[in-house]
């Protein structure tokens, strides 16, 4: 008797601590779940909120961002007259992330440029803040 008691109060523990590692782990997830919903998304890119280019200007400044420095200044020549401020800043902005590591004096110099195209509320004000450690 002592025996059927005995495995009856291990069952039973047994059983008593798996339902509370259940709820812990129950708990845990909804909170977890709870917390991602509570945080607004942010814009990922925040080229995002810019002014869109054409659809053609679109898909070639992507396929000069992919082709490097030198493509990039070649479609910034062509394309660069046409475009307007903040979205202009932007891609001269990638551009001078990207001339930074084969010319950083003119990598900056276009920085100083688009800096002082743009004032301080522009909508690309965040990101020379960013970049300012760069190029200062």
């Amino acid at each position: 008797m002592k025996a059927l008691i005995t495995i009856l109060i291990v069952g039973g523990a047994i059983w008593g601590l798996s339902q509370l590692v259940h709820f812990y782990q129950k708990s845990t997830a909804n909170s977890i779940d709870h917390q991602r919903a509570a945080v607004p998304t942010a814009s990922t890119n925040p080229d995002d909120e810019l002014p869109q280019l054409p659809p053609a200007l679109e898909a070639s400044l992507k396929q000069a961002l992919a082709g490097g420095a030198g493509t990039m200044k070649d479609w910034l020549d062509a394309n660069g007259p046409f475009l307007k401020d903040p979205r202009k800043a932007a891609i001269q902005l990638d551009y001078a992330q990207i001339l930074a590591l084969r010319d950083p004096a003119g990598a900056k110099r276009l920085y100083q440029e688009v800096k002082a195209r743009n004032p301080t509320g522009a909508a690309v004000s965040g990101r020379l803040q960013k970049l300012s450690r760069l190029f200062e």
